[in-house]
């Protein structure tokens, strides 16, 4: 049995490939200017050297922020969901995780079973990220897998009022100016940040055993400074970068075995500058009945074999979602019967 997971995230995009319960390969690249061509990069990536196709792949779970346009997904789970699950499979005593991504730091709680018990994001700043690594990076003219161990080798951090992107990069130049030295400036940037991650850890408690995620997991020095401030060591997987790829293998691996179909919703769609173009089926309300598909006046609904007949947007269609269906308000004024009308169990939900 070989299942994939791709992580289409904001930086990186990453992809597991497991055979029979064992990674057997894997994969992480630039995530590109378009998801689509960057979800074939990365998995003919993975694929590379182990005599596979795509089309020998059984099922692909996709997660990230780039999920909802991985063209051969057959399902889309949430990237909490996947870091809480992926980790688990190396640690299963973990019950507090930091996922700590390109633009965005989340917090999360979970169960033995790596179901997610609670989870809080950072706002919308891209303080903390490993885009705002990149960006201090550039401007002291470091390698941006260097930054860690300078920030541990220095004397004095340097304190920072802010680690908004915007205007710690302004504070870095000014200290810069001043004859302060590169090491200095990062230690106090990774003070700044985890007093940051450590107010996220707070909201949701933060619970033994603990892991970090995410490609800043492999920065030892915010890694060191976590584990101060949060008083443990945290647990490290060989490759944190990998976690929520691996946790959608592992969902994948679930669907084939006919275990958590029940777990997660499906979401297909799109969002661009006119608004947000998504169709959600929930799999644990979806009852295989068809009427759907039946009735769907675009004809973007199918009712799947393989998933027991649960319903799923064509995967031609998933790409011009806005083109094809109007949407629930304006199909309900169009057509008495509709996709929500005969679906007994209110398992579709539309966003436009």
């Amino acid at each position: 049995m070989i299942v994939s997971g791709i992580d289409i995230g904001s930086r990186a995009a990453k992809v597991v490939v497991m055979k029979d319960g064992e990674v057997l390969s894997s994969a992480i690249t630039d995530t590109g200017p378009e998801s689509i061509k960057t979800a074939y990069t990365a998995i003919g990536l993975a694929l590379d050297g182990t005599g596979l196709r795509l089309e020998d792949i059984a099922y692909t779970v996709a997660t990230g922020y780039g999920r909802v346009l991985v063209p051969f997904a057959n399902e889309n789970i949430s990237e909490i969901s996947c870091h809480a699950k992926g980790i688990t499979w190396y640690f299963p005593s973990v019950r507090t995780i930091l996922d700590m991504g390109g633009q965005d730091c989340k917090a999360i709680n979970c169960d033995e079973k790596g179901t997610v018990t609670n989870f809080v994001m950072n706002d919308k700043c891209a303080g903390g990220t490993g885009r705002f690594l990149e960006l201090i990076a550039d401007v002291l003219n470091v390698r941006l897998q260097d930054i860690g161990e300078l920030s541990l080798a220095a004397g004095n951090g340097i304190p920072f009022n802010t680690v908004c992107a915007v205007f710690a990069k302004s504070e870095a130049i000014a200290y810069l100016r001043k004859g302060v030295s590169k090491g200095d400036i990062l230690a106090g940037l990774h003070d700044a940040i985890t007093v940051r991650a450590v107010n996220l850890l707070n909201r949701v408690s933060i619970q033994r055993e603990f892991s970090i995620t995410g490609g800043i997991a492999k920065n030892k020095g915010m890694v060191r400074r976590l584990a101060e401030k949060v008083g443990m060591e945290p647990l490290l997987c060989d490759d944190p970068q990998l976690v929520g790829a691996l946790g959608a293998a592992l969902f994948a691996q679930e669907r084939l075995e006919g275990k958590g179909a029940e777990m997660g919703k499906a979401q297909y769609g799109y969002s661009d500058g006119t608004g947000e173009y998504y169709i959600t089926i929930d799999m644990r309300l979806c009852d295989g009945c068809g009427k759907c598909a039946e009735v769907c006046p675009a004809q973007v609904l199918v009712a799947d074999s393989g998933r027991g007949g649960k319903a799923v947007v064509k995967e031609d269609a998933r790409k011009r979602l806005a083109l094809l269906c109007p949407g629930f308000a304006l199909c309900s004024r169009q057509h008495v019967v509709n996709c929500h009308s005969v679906c007994p169990t209110d398992a579709i939900e539309h966003s436009w």
